[in-house]
């Protein structure tokens, strides 16, 4: 069976390259420009985050822990961000970057995450800036504070929407191609998820793990004889009857047809053989 692909995850990944790719090409360029500015600490602060992204880069596509890399690195980087922020020669344009917080932070860590982050560092920035150019010129640092707190608060709003929406829209797909339309039991697609799960988690325990295979005898016979409308029926039948004598933690889903199977985590083959024939007497019996 092959390994089930996990979109969200795909697509974060290569976000998380493009944004070290983009930190790197910055990073090149705001530390030439602060050098030609005598801001050494800064320099030396990109200087190592650049180096730090071209690590990252590196072992970003075999990691397996993309979210906890992704955390350890956003971390510092808008801690650089509201460093720079906070230094009182920095110009007043660099508080533009305010905006971009939302967008990334939605997009690199979720709904959850990126609205925790995003109204931490949001109005950390949008507090320094008061900090630092109120004073000078009361009338213009209100209003731009004013215009870039109001835009930053909309791409929010429209950030938290999208993902929102994104996430919503994935987990229903997800339902929709994992589950028979018929019998409302997993199919063959959340058979090979899970069964690719099961498996690796009953090989680092050294646990059992069955996999019991099932059919209805003649079953054409009843479409031939009854109606396909009837062949529905006896299949949600026969999918009931089984979904109420397994456990909660095995599954049962329909492959096709009137053929069917049941993982039993946890379960030797003899425990497996005894569990396939008591389904097949209650079935017999209902």
């Amino acid at each position: 069976m092959l390994a089930p692909v996990d979109h969200t995850d795909q697509s974060r990944r290569r976000m998380f390259k493009t944004l070290l790719w983009v930190t790197m090409c910055f990073g090149v360029l705001f530390s030439v420009f602060n050098a030609t500015r005598g801001l050494w600490l800064l320099v030396g602060i990109e200087v190592v985050y650049t180096a730090l992204a071209l690590y990252m880069l590196v072992v970003v596509e075999r990691t397996r822990h993309l979210k906890a890399l992704t955390i350890i690195y956003l971390i510092p980087f808008l801690g650089v961000m509201m460093a720079t922020l906070a230094n009182p020669d920095t110009s007043v344009g660099i508080f533009a970057w305010i905006q971009t917080i939302p967008i990334i932070l939605y997009l690199l860590l979720g709904l959850r995450l990126g609205l925790i982050g995003s109204l931490i560092f949001v109005s950390l920035g949008l507090y320094l800036y008061t900090q630092h150019y109120t004073e000078k010129n009361p009338s213009d640092s209100i209003g731009f504070l004013l215009d870039i707190g109001m835009a930053t608060l909309a791409i929010t709003i429209f950030s938290h929407t999208y993902e929102y929406t994104r996430a919503q829209t994935e987990k229903r797909l997800i339902e929709l191609i994992s589950t028979d339309y018929l019998t409302g039991l997993a199919n063959r697609s959340k058979l090979t998820e899970i069964f690719c799960r099961e498996r690796a988690h009953a090989q680092r325990n050294q646990s059992p793990l069955a996999l019991v295979y099932l059919d209805i005898d003649h079953f054409k016979q009843i479409n031939d004889r009854f109606g396909h409308e009837a062949g529905d029926m006896a299949l949600r039948h026969f999918a009931s009857v089984l979904s109420q004598r397994l456990r909660t933690t095995d599954l049962l889903c329909r492959l096709g047809g009137e053929e069917f199977a049941a993982l039993l985590p946890n379960t030797s083959a003899a425990q497996a053989a005894a569990i396939a024939e008591a389904l097949r007497e209650h079935l017999a019996s209902s």
